[in-house]
């Protein structure tokens, strides 16, 4: 899990545990009550952030097609995720509002940021 710092559009990650209703530690994914492994839970929770971040990992190393599997995953699990709508339209040519098109350009120009700072 990175420290960095997330996007203003986006919460930090709220699961709490099933057994003492306590968040989750950012860091560990662990409860911090009775520190129960919760990583399973964020990732359904997740899911469509965490393809979304996949699928720029797979165009930084230039695989489109695997990119676009990933973006549309992203969108069956969380249909809102306008980053990767427009990401998406933007690999197949397809219209998407101005709004979540420069959205998602900050979010992948933060991210290549990210992680040049983290080399």
């Amino acid at each position: 899990m990175s420290t960095a710092a997330n996007p203003p559009d986006l919460p930090p990650i709220e699961v709490p545990c099933p057994q003492c209703a306590v968040p989750a530690d950012q860091e560990s994914l662990r409860c911090p009550s009775c520190r129960e492994d919760l990583a399973v839970l964020v990732r359904l929770r997740y899911a469509g952030r965490i393809d979304y971040n996949e699928a720029l990992a797979q165009l930084r190393g230039g695989d489109a097609p695997a990119a676009q599997v990933l973006l549309r995953r992203a969108l069956t699990t969380e249909p809102d995720l306008r980053p990767a709508l427009a990401l998406l339209a933007d690999l197949t040519g397809a219209r998407v509002a101005p709004a979540a098109r420069t959205e998602a350009a900050d979010h992948t120009d933060a991210a290549a940021r990210t992680e040049a700072a983290d080399r």
